[in-house]
């Protein structure tokens, strides 16, 4: 027992120690866990407290940034751009990095038309700590910091050596579709009375623009319709600056010119174009005229300043008693207008007809239809692409030859080669002379299949718009085709506006940034080029080649009218500097052909007698050049003459809206227009020349002014809704709309004879069409005309119109014809 209970108290001794044991070492684990937990966190907050102090610290070198080039921005026009419409792009730089640099700006924007990124290249000089101004221009497109890139080369942007920018490194733009109003006046707030329109369809925007702003070249204008010069001494502006207002008018640009007292001043530096060439002043009492053109009485009027002056190739469009308050000028493709008042001065910049009478005064260019959609450029981008593919000197090889090389092949491998081998005993010879038989075979169909495909060639297609008046308006495409591959530079000795078109290596997916440098795009004084690198062998390179302004030099189509049996003839005159082949009147849905014009050659052609009021697409080119028997032989021959008068005739809008009367002509020939690479290649050239018929035609005293030519002003809009599909389609609810047509030369002419057209296409019941007879006072039935025209003449001067509408229907407002005869002074 004492054995036993000694052997029970050892055991339970050793439990005990064994516990404690257990207890100790559990409670050193917990000591060690504890400590690792709190090495962990101590740890932990280091590295925390380290990241920060590194990033505080990047923060703070990166925020003292003194060492570079500081760059400031301005874009546009008060930020604001037009799709696919050249802009300039304003930099302001500080050389701060302590040494003259000298190397290339360069700013890379993805266009949204070919989903490419393009860098746009301007040299510079940079001496230290001195402001210098660039400018680069680039085509109107909506950019961020995702989507443009600011970066300066050191020597050039070859070497790949940047240095740092201090600024924003990329631009940022406002892409508006509105019908935009450069104002350039002493009171920035001139005409904003303009958007009180808007209530009636329009969608207009004042920008208030200082002198600062006038860019050098005219297409860098384009973002903005009109251009109003009020009250501005013009007589210091740089020459490149009033040059470039000068060709934005021509490219079809509205310029006016007013400011009362201060007219003299506004029109200096623009005597050449002015309408009105300035007098002095006089007071103007009676406002009897402003009220009847504009619809609304002005009242508590007791006297306006007006300038006054004579008419300078202008045609009047509104007087008081003897004084020309406002002349229009058609000059090149666009017009100059005369305003003889300052609009920002009371009563008129209050008055509340001050929007009704500027809407007429601008009637060639502001339509309430052409607005509320995205603006789409008429540069057609994408159709001169498939037109440049067509490279007349590149050419499939023939068929014909291939299958006779391939049965000579087939010839000799077999029964020749086999007999020739079987008569020598040398049959054995067969396993290297049929592989050396079929390379030298192969070799051979190559040379002569890829005869056109061994030298690089060009291919430019191009339209004239000629004025009538010696200057033109020139854009088109070109394209080269590379044999070897390498980097390819396209040089003009001249400035052109040039958008690459993407190509398999440089297309950015999904329109992301990409700073390859595989495009690069520079335009300086007198010269311009575009480069292309890692170019693939036997592939094509193509650029639009945007608006550029010929003055003086390109001639003209001399038109001189007659009256022979009751038809109105045309007399066309070549007098270009090129020959031109089919020459054609286009005009109303139908073709007349002239034929073949050598320079002071001419031709005489009758006009339509009848509008054609349908409208849609029309297929004008296979008129100019018929199909006769498929496309083969002569007709593969004009494929590019019908596809660019198609394209032309119809561009932007499906052929919705009639086209103006115009006469088209065409000329090939091989000149070199460019280099590539320093030299001068092969080239082949297309041109369509095209002059319109213009506003009036004259035959003898009689007038006739066509269909398409006067576009309606809305006056008063009561639908409930009217929305814009496209040029001159619109879908109204029901309620009223009243609009006007205001005619041209109105008190020179009597006319005796009116024409309404109707787009029996979009024909409803839900719509009634009346006409206003002046002397009646009442609303008629348009379809019923009285045959004297005289008494739908609204104030001698426009024929006022109304659509009602019952319920919701799709049409377009229609078009209107006159004939007339000059009334003798």
């Amino acid at each position: 027992m004492q054995l036993n209970d000694s052997l029970i108290r050892y055991d339970r001794d050793v439990l005990l120690k064994m516990r404690g044991l257990y207890k100790e070492r559990s409670q050193n684990v917990n000591l060690l866990n504890k400590r690792l937990m709190r090495f962990t966190m101590f740890v932990v907050v280091c590295g925390l407290l380290a990241a920060m102090a590194l990033q505080t610290g990047s923060t703070a070198i990166a925020a003292p940034q003194t060492e570079g080039i500081a760059i400031q921005t301005s874009v546009g026009y008060q930020g604001t751009v037009n799709q696919n419409e050249w802009y300039p792009v304003r930099f302001k730089l500080i050389n701060q990095t302590g040494e003259d640099v000298k190397g290339e700006l360069v700013l890379t924007a993805v266009s949204s038309m070919s989903n490419t990124s393009v860098d746009y290249v301007a040299s510079a000089e940079l001496p230290m700590n001195t402001e210098v101004e660039l400018t680069i221009p680039v085509p109107g497109d909506s950019l961020s910091k995702n989507t443009s890139k600011i970066r300066f080369f050191n020597n050039s942007i070859k070497d790949g050596k940047t240095i740092p920018i201090i600024g924003n490194d990329y631009i940022e733009t406002r892409v508006s579709s509105s019908y935009t109003i450069g104002v350039i006046s002493r009171d920035p707030d001139t005409l904003n009375f303009m958007p009180s329109l808007n209530q009636r369809g329009y969608d207009i925007t004042v920008i208030p623009i200082v002198e600062d702003e006038l860019p050098r070249e005219g297409i860098l204008l384009e973002t903005l319709n009109t251009i109003v010069i009020n009250d501005m001494a013009t007589s210091n502006w740089k020459p490149e600056q009033v040059n470039a207002i000068k060709d934005w008018v021509i490219q079809g640009g509205t310029l006016v010119l007013s400011g009362g007292a201060g007219y003299s001043k506004t029109s200096q530096a623009f005597q050449e174009i002015a309408p009105v060439t300035a007098g002095g002043t006089t007071e103007l009492t009676s406002t009897t005229a402003l009220t009847s053109y504009s619809g609304t009485a002005l009242e508590n009027a007791d006297s306006i300043t007006v300038s006054t002056g004579q008419l300078n190739e202008a045609q009047s469009l509104l007087e008081e008693n003897g004084t020309e308050l406002a002349a229009s000028r058609k000059v090149g493709l666009g017009t100059v207008i005369y305003v003889a008042f300052d609009p920002s001065l009371a009563p008129l910049a209050t008055w509340a007809g001050s929007a009704s009478l500027w809407s007429k005064l601008l009637q060639g260019s502001l339509s309430p239809l052409t607005q509320g959609m995205v603006n789409v450029s008429d540069n057609m981008f994408w159709e001169y692409s498939n037109l440049i593919d067509q490279f007349p000197s590149v050419k499939a090889p023939e068929f014909l030859l291939l299958l006779v090389m391939f049965v000579i092949y087939m010839i000799i491998v077999a029964p020749v080669l086999y007999i020739i081998l079987a008569k020598s005993d040398r049959r054995e010879w067969a396993w290297w002379l049929i592989p050396s038989v079929s390379i030298v075979t192969g070799v051979i169909i190559f040379y002569f299949g890829a005869a056109d495909k061994r030298e690089m060639n060009a291919h430019t297609i191009e339209i004239v718009e000629l004025t009538g008046q010696g200057d033109a308006v020139k854009s088109g495409a070109t394209g080269i085709f590379v044999p070897n591959g390498g980097n390819m530079k396209l040089a003009y000795d001249e400035e052109r506006h040039m958008i690459p078109y993407p190509s398999d290596n440089q297309t950015s997916m999904g329109g992301n940034l990409a700073l390859n440098n595989n495009t690069q795009l520079q335009i300086a004084e007198g010269s311009s080029s575009v480069l292309w690198r890692s170019v693939p062998y036997w592939s094509t390179r193509k650029t639009l080649l945007d608006k550029q302004t010929i003055r003086n030099e390109a001639g003209q189509l001399e038109l001189a009218y007659s009256n022979t049996n009751g038809r109105v003839e045309v007399k066309v005159t070549n007098k270009t500097a090129s020959d031109l082949t089919s020459v054609s009147l286009i005009m109303n849905g139908s073709v007349q052909r002239i034929g073949d014009l050598k320079i002071g050659e001419s031709g005489t052609v009758a006009l339509p007698s009848t509008a054609n009021s349908q409208l849609g697409y029309y297929p004008y080119g296979d008129m100019v050049f018929p199909v006769t028997s498929g496309y083969n032989g002569t007709d593969i021959e004009y494929s590019r003459e019908r596809e660019l008068v198609n394209m032309y005739m119809n561009r932007n809008n499906s052929g919705l809206a009639m086209g103006s009367p115009l006469i088209v002509g065409f000329s090939i020939d091989h000149d070199p227009h460019y280099k590539v690479n320093g030299d001068k290649v092969k080239a082949d050239n297309l041109t369509m020349w095209v002059q319109q018929l213009g506003e009036v035609t004259l035959a003898g005293n009689r007038i006739q002014v066509p269909v398409g030519i006067i576009q309606p002003i809305i006056t008063d809009n009561g639908l409930q809704r009217m929305d814009h599909y496209g040029n001159g389609m619109i879908g109204v609810g029901s309620g009223e709309l009243q609009f006007e047509y205001t005619v041209p030369n109105a008190k020179g002419v009597k006319y005796d004879k009116l024409e309404i057209s109707y787009n029996s296409q979009y024909a409803s019941a839900n719509g009634v069409w009346s006409i206003w007879n002046e002397v009646s006072q009442q609303w008629e039935d348009a379809t019923m005309l009285a045959s004297d025209v005289a008494e739908y003449m609204v104030n001698e001067q426009s024929i006022r119109m109304k659509l009602t509408v019952t319920s919701d229907m799709e049409t377009a407002l229609p078009q209107i014809a006159l004939e007339g005869v000059t009334i003798s002074k």
